[in-house]
């Protein structure tokens, strides 16, 4: 990797951005959601390929006693201007929106998806009863935008509000959240990652990501957010996870800046990623809750990239 420098965000960069050459040139917006007490959560995420002319549109929904309703969408077409941020199929659209950039974000969505009582399911080809979903979500801004020194990205601790419906259910959303944009050349099949965002019962949010390649650290960024709005950066960022044979999280011991706290994953929500040349990544994300060494709560998520030959 190489350190592009540490880059102020503007307005301008919610939207997309010129692509490079390199064939897996991406760029890319998340945006997730966890209840306090884990009872509803989910993400959605827009991943654009313009040099493979292609974009992924995933949603993830889940809760700790229901079942993962899962929507990947990797063959829409990625077309030219801001015009892939507003697509729309016989059956599926979706539309993200920046009403106050920076400050808000908006995401709508009409998807069809695949109920998984495994989970792991995820991992094979998705087979399963199908469900209309819906999104109408809202990101408001609530910490300072914090920018990647090493690579063109920023995270936003967020509030999220709006509602999910499945089926014939509407969930109200009113919850702490995470949203990121991110664009460069996105190589899933190349090196182990953890990322992780949580927001404790205190106010107090926490953000971090960093490679998990055992005796080398190539990247490592994060930070904590006091109850009180103010983000410091974080100068410590550790990983010690626990994985199961399909290679989902069971348990994990973290620690970002001052923060130590353990990982308990309530519901997980992968998806499996395949190269253009075939080879396969495994990528699980799980909707967790924390608790830190002086006895603070939390909700969130973190997700893992497993590619081939790791871990």
């Amino acid at each position: 990797m190489t350190d592009p420098g540490r880059f102020t965000p503007t307005a301008a960069d919610e939207d997309r951005h010129a692509p490079g050459n390199e064939e897996l040139w991406a760029e890319s917006w998340y945006g997730d959601w966890s209840a306090p007490d884990c009872s509803y959560g989910g993400y959605m995420r827009l991943g654009l390929y313009p040099n493979l002319g292609r974009a992924w549109w995933w949603i993830a929904l889940v809760g700790a006693d229901r079942p993962l309703v899962l929507t990947v969408e990797h063959e829409w077409p990625c077309a030219a201007g801001d015009a892939t941020l507003r697509q729309s199929a016989a059956d599926a659209s979706f539309a993200l929106s920046f009403p106050d950039p920076l400050r808000r974000f908006r995401v709508t969505s009409t998807a069809t998806g695949v109920v998984l009582p495994d989970p792991a399911q995820a991992f094979r080809p998705l087979d399963g009863k199908r469900v209309p979903v819906r999104l109408d979500l809202t990101w408001e801004t609530r910490a300072e935008v914090f920018p990647y020194s090493m690579a063109t990205r920023y995270e936003v601790s967020s509030w999220v509000t709006g509602s999910v419906t499945v089926g014939d259910e509407v969930i109200a959303v009113d919850c702490a959240g995470q949203r990121d944009h991110s664009w460069g050349v996105r190589d899933w099949w190349l090196f182990p990652w953890n990322w992780t965002a949580a927001h404790f019962d205190d106010g107090t949010f926490v953000h971090a990501a960093r490679s998990i390649i055992p005796g080398v650290e190539v990247f490592a960024a994060g930070y904590t957010v006091t109850p009180e709005g103010v983000l410091t950066e974080a100068s410590r960022v550790d990983n010690a996870v626990d994985i199961d044979s399909e290679k989902l999280p069971t348990a994990a011991r973290q620690q970002i800046g001052d923060i130590a706290f353990v990982t308990e994953p309530i519901a997980h929500a992968p998806v499996l990623l395949v190269a253009p040349d075939g080879r396969e990544t495994r990528f699980p994300r799980a909707m967790c809750r924390y608790t830190t060494s002086d006895g603070r709560v939390g909700t969130g998520w973190t997700e893992y990239n497993w590619p081939p030959g790791f871990p």
